[in-house]
């Protein structure tokens, strides 16, 4: 019996006392640090954080990628058609005079939801059967200088076979000028010096003859050329 005591004594008490002085340091710890973590569950922690906002970043860059390339291929395949606001600005170059005027006008119904190549395949069409008011002016061809779907510029080419109907005859530099019935444009020059007229017609060229058509023009520069 007092070896058990003796044995109580020695390991059982300071077993007893130092579980106590743990739980009263956890307690205390607890008290004071009541958010603190083991180091390795706080470590556990802080991956699993780092690697929830690594995988949220390369999800929110994945999302941007993706939501960038859709525009850009949408941009890029875009397909260009005419529509009702596209310009329409037809070029006209006369091949008789040089002349050329630029205007815009609207686009004709017919030409609305039409690509390119099926553009170009109606200005053949209209190439072979151009409209009265382009025939009458000397049409020749058509082609197309820009085409997108804000703006489409065509030219047209023309050949003018129109003569002046009437005459003036003038002089200048002492020799006889025909003009036309502007009395601005020179139509020709004669050749024929005014000394060779009589004074009377003479002073007629001085305030422009009229002559009339161009027969009788021509019947007038025989009878003075000859």
């Amino acid at each position: 019996m007092r070896l058990w005591k003796k044995i109580s004594i020695y390991f059982i008490y300071p077993a007893f006392m130092l579980a106590v002085g743990l739980g009263a340091g956890l307690t205390v710890q607890e008290f004071f640090y009541p958010n603190r973590q083991p180091s390795g569950q706080e470590s556990s922690a802080q991956e699993g954080a780092a690697e929830g906002k690594t995988g949220k970043a390369g999800e929110t860059q994945a999302g941007k990628g993706q939501a960038e390339e859709e525009p850009l291929q949408a941009a890029g395949g875009q397909e260009q058609v005419i529509t009702a606001d596209t310009r329409y600005v037809v070029e006209r170059f006369d091949l008789a005079d040089s002349s050329r005027t630029r205007e815009e006008e609207p686009m004709p119904e017919q030409y609305i939801g039409m690509d390119r190549e099926q553009f170009l395949d109606a200005c053949e069409v209209y190439e072979a059967s151009p409209s009265l008011e382009d025939a009458n002016r000397g049409f020749l061809s058509m082609y197309v200088e820009r085409f997108s779907a804000k703006e489409v510029v065509v030219r047209k080419n023309y050949e003018s076979s129109t003569r002046p109907e009437e005459f003036y005859l003038a002089v200048e530099n002492n020799y006889v000028v025909v003009y036309e019935a502007d009395r601005k444009t020179r139509f020709m020059s004669t050749g024929i010096p005014v000394q060779s007229l009589s004074d009377e017609l003479a002073k007629e060229l001085l305030n422009f003859k009229y002559v009339g058509s161009e027969e009788e023009l021509y019947d007038f520069l025989e009878s003075y050329s000859s």
